[in-house]
């Protein structure tokens, strides 16, 4: 029997309680004497307690669980080698044609490559900062610029403009 939760109404706090909260804390007394009861606060109340002073296992308790944790899993099934080396396969292909296109449209050693340049943010803002707040917008505003920066100073190095 699990009782349906309602929002606290809280007018006034030193009110006597009324007789539904009565009968609430009664149920929540209830199941907490007996843990075959099913009740949402219980359970909660129960995990709570358990997780601040956990109780001792059985002996017999502990030794199953163990002889179930560290039993050899059951016999394997031998059925993806050939996806594996399909992957593999194809993975490698994919590194080499990544490489290849690198090399060749990689600029000549000693070639100048324009780079994008440190500059002032000034012209991310336009717009005069709030007196308060807004900070993280202006942060993640940066960032974006500048990792839009060094993605073009990385591509420009590989020789892809």
């Amino acid at each position: 029997m699990t009782t349906p939760r309602k929002p606290p109404i809280m007018d006034d706090p030193d009110a006597p309680p009324s007789e539904e909260e009565l009968r609430a804390a009664e149920a929540l007394r209830v199941a907490l004497e007996d843990p075959a009861l099913a009740h949402d606060d219980a359970e909660f109340a129960r995990a709570l307690a358990l997780a601040h002073a956990p109780r001792e296992l059985a002996p017999d308790e502990h030794q199953a669980l163990l002889e179930r944790a560290l039993a050899p899993a059951g016999p394997r099934k031998r059925g993806g080698i050939v996806v594996r080396v399909a992957f593999g396969a194809a993975a490698t292909a994919v590194s080499l044609a990544a490489a290849f296109t690198l090399l060749v449209r990689a600029p000549e050693l000693g070639e100048p490559v324009a780079l994008t340049r440190p500059h002032s943010t000034q012209s991310l803002f336009r717009e005069p900062f709030s007196p308060q707040g807004g900070t993280s917008a202006r942060i993640d505003r940066i960032a974006t610029a500048r990792a839009s920066d060094l993605r073009d100073n990385q591509f420009a190095r590989w020789g892809v403009r």
